[in-house]
């Protein structure tokens, strides 16, 4: 496997099972190893005894020598001061389990965007700095904040901020994905990888199972040349072990 590409998989891929009480983190971080991936994404949104158990799950990942990412709801612009705490306790929380990484989502349309607006959000940016992480702001699969140009004006203007580039959220807009790369390429520093299934965002499956131009896609974000972190970002239906066993063989089979 390339070392400037590292595999995770995403709770989302258990994210039924987990809210419904049918399997615990615990019991997840088990497979880790067995499925071929160097970690996983953990989110507040699918993880109900966050508070009890984010020590443990920090030490436990840390002595199995695995990656740990966090990915949240919240956004770049709050729309209020209970909002805005929140994403500073989600900063925390990225700092405390050892990620490099905060993934959040824009939160509005930064054309209309107010200067108030834009201090906060470049002072989140300066916060993260002052941990050690970077947020990496995604193309969300709902407007505003999902188009190419959205992400890129705010990007231009809060230079420390990176990106994830979210390949299924592009397509859902139908905007280029390939392009899409191209434009934030030098900024990028995770990826959620996934294939499509439907037109809706959640539509989602393994690599090579949809109908993503898949092959030219990855082609795309291998040329990047800087370590960008992929995680598998679709959903496990029940059969998340397969799926992803097939998307983890589908990526070894591109050159290093």
């Amino acid at each position: 496997m390339n070392a400037n590409r590292p595999i995770l998989m995403s709770i989302l891929q258990y994210q039924d099972e987990v809210n419904a009480g049918k399997i615990s983190l615990f019991e997840v971080l088990d497979k880790l190893k067995g499925l071929g991936v160097a970690g996983i994404e953990l989110r507040r949104e699918i993880w109900p005894k966050r508070e009890q158990e984010q020590t443990a799950v920090r030490d436990w990942l840390k002595q199995a020598g695995m990656m740990v990412t966090y990915a949240t709801f919240s956004t770049l612009f709050s729309p209020d001061e209970d909002a805005r705490k929140l994403l500073y306790h989600d900063m925390d929380t990225a700092k405390a389990l050892g990620s490099p990484l905060l993934r959040i989502f824009p939160g509005a349309d930064p054309f209309t965007a107010t200067d108030a607006a834009w201090q906060a959000a470049n002072a989140a940016v300066e916060y993260a700095a002052s941990l050690g992480i970077m947020i990496a702001l995604e193309n969300w699969g709902k407007l505003p904040g999902g188009r190419v140009r959205e992400l890129a004006h705010i990007l231009d203007r809060i230079p420390a901020l990176k990106t994830n580039i979210d390949i299924g959220n592009y397509a859902t807009h139908g905007e280029d994905v390939i392009e899409a790369i191209r434009t934030f390429g030098d900024r990028a520093v995770y990826a959620h990888l996934k294939d499509k299934a439907g037109d809706r965002s959640d539509a989602t499956t393994y690599l090579g199972g949809g109908t993503l131009p898949m092959r030219e896609i990855i082609a795309a974000l291998n040329a990047l040349p800087q370590p960008i972190i992929y995680c598998f970002e679709f959903v496990g239906d029940g059969e998340a072990e397969e799926r992803i066993k097939k998307s983890v063989d589908y990526l070894r089979s591109f050159p290093h």
